[in-house]
């Protein structure tokens, strides 16, 4: 009977503990499947696509066995994406400290104390005033919080969830770095072409303006004539001096993006012209998507770590249990220790139940609760914006490819319309002013078929990463 009431009041205590204890946080879908379209609206627009869906890595598209070197040289020497490996294996030791605190804890001690006792006052006869003694003890001692209520394991998850979510972060970076290598090094090939047309158009106008000074000296062509030419000469010459200048920045930034000395030197074999692009391919579903990018992945580990954070916090209004103890030995000879006499052992257990602590634990739980909404948000902020890259990038595939048609059909009749003037020019027929404009025209035309064709590229670059597709293998 006395064991019954012993009992009794336990069982009760642990009834009304689990009648109040908190609910855990279900994991929610942040984007309901309801809410992600079967397919990309933009391809509704007619746009011309391959029916290829094998795209591995997107950079092979390109066949530039220098490009694929550079990216590599970037992933391992670019300092920003060191320093960013570095963290997230930092956040992987993190999980790691977490995930320690569910399992027992041991440790091994060997102490030993030598005390002296001083007996004056105690009035015996005769007898000494102090005495000196020793102690020694060793043993093992383990400890250990039972989670009972999951709060540990909720803790640890947490932190493995982040450190996940580390992992895709990284990778994100790394095919961030791989699409501004890309771009970088296009974008010089763009400007070589940019540079070599701007020489061309110099060399003209000097032959234009040495003709009509000739022309002028002889009284042929007026002083307005030759100021019109030497201007035109004086504008392409800015035009060229501008276009080195643009081609030095660009080269010094892809070098910073291998993580080299911007010296502006870099000689990487540049292709002489930019490459003619193939259709794009058929690209993955928005759901596929979602699981292809990085920054997606990350954003729903990021979610996924708070709603952990949020059922541990809850936990911390319940009790806590532990135990600690584990087997030793104790003698006032250090020698004694090992012998079994000698031997000792302790068990002790606590149960401490949070009763005041000035609301800390209910605004921890609040905060919490308002992480878990901001993750919430933010996931769908980077949904979204996954979704408008995906959907402007695959309609600007069809814009770009017939801005690139047009610009070529005016880039060679504006070529024509120039021979035919200057032909005009030098017969008398035309004045120097419409020649010069027409032979700037044809300049500005392929100047622009140039730029259009860069931009393709660029937007094709952006539309790989937009879709989460791999660059290149993580080892060459």
């Amino acid at each position: 009977m006395k064991r019954i009431f012993t009992i009794l009041p336990f069982t009760l205590i642990t009834t009304i503990w689990y009648g109040c204890m908190p609910t855990r946080t279900k994991p929610v879908d942040p984007l309901p499947s309801s809410e992600i379209p079967s397919e990309w609206e933009a391809l509704d627009q007619n746009i011309s696509l391959s029916d290829d869906k094998n795209v591995t890595y997107w950079m092979n598209s390109f066949e530039n066995e220098w490009l694929n070197e550079a990216v590599y040289t970037a992933w391992s020497a670019n300092p920003s994406l060191v320093a960013m490996a570095e963290q997230t294996l930092a956040r992987g030791e993190e999980a790691v400290i977490a995930g320690a605190s569910i399992i027992p804890q041991a440790n091994v001690g060997v102490n030993g104390s030598r005390s002296k006792r001083n007996l004056i006052g105690f009035g015996f006869p005769n007898g000494s005033t102090s005495f000196t003694t020793e102690s020694f003890s060793s043993g093992i001692n383990l400890s250990w919080e039972v989670d009972l209520w999951g709060k540990l394991r909720d803790q640890r998850n947490s932190a493995k969830k982040r450190f996940e979510g580390a992992q895709a972060d990284y990778e994100g970076a790394r095919l961030s770095l791989a699409g501004q290598v890309a771009r970088a090094w296009y974008g010089i090939v763009e400007s070589e072409q940019q540079l070599e047309l701007a020489e061309q158009m110099t060399e003209t106008f000097e032959k234009n303006q040495a003709f009509t000074a000739n022309r002028f000296a002889n009284g042929l062509a007026s002083s307005l004539e030759n100021d019109i030419a030497t201007s035109a000469l004086a504008s392409s010459q800015a035009t060229e001096t501008m276009r080195e200048r643009v081609r030095n920045a660009q080269v010094k930034e892809l070098e910073s993006f291998l993580g080299a000395y911007p010296k502006g030197d870099v000689d990487r074999n540049f292709p002489d012209t930019l490459p003619e692009l193939a259709l794009a391919p058929l690209p993955p579903t928005p759901a596929q998507t979602m699981e292809n990018r990085p920054d997606l992945q990350a954003a729903r580990l990021q979610l996924e770590a708070s709603g952990y954070d949020l059922s541990a916090a809850k936990m911390n209004l319940l009790p806590s249990f532990s135990l600690s103890g584990g087997p030793g030995s104790r003698s006032e000879e250090f020698g004694d220790l090992l012998d079994n006499r000698f031997r000792t052992w302790e068990v002790s257990g606590s149960v401490t139940q949070p009763l005041f602590n000035g609301g800390r634990i209910r605004a921890n739980i609040r905060r919490s609760e308002a992480l878990r909404k901001a993750a919430d948000a933010n996931y769908r902020v980077v949904a979204l914006r996954a979704f408008t890259e995906a959907e402007t990038l695959l309609a600007n595939e069809s814009f770009l490819q017939k801005e690139e048609n047009y610009l070529k059909n005016a880039s060679m009749a504006a070529q024509t319309a120039s021979k035919t003037s200057w032909d005009r020019y030098q017969r008398g027929v035309q004045g120097i002013f419409d020649t010069l404009e027409s032979q700037r025209r044809a300049f500005d035309a392929e100047s622009r078929l140039l730029s259009s064709r860069k931009e393709r590229i660029f937007n094709r670059i952006n539309l790989f990463l937009a879709l989460g597709t791999p660059a290149l293998p993580t080892e060459p």
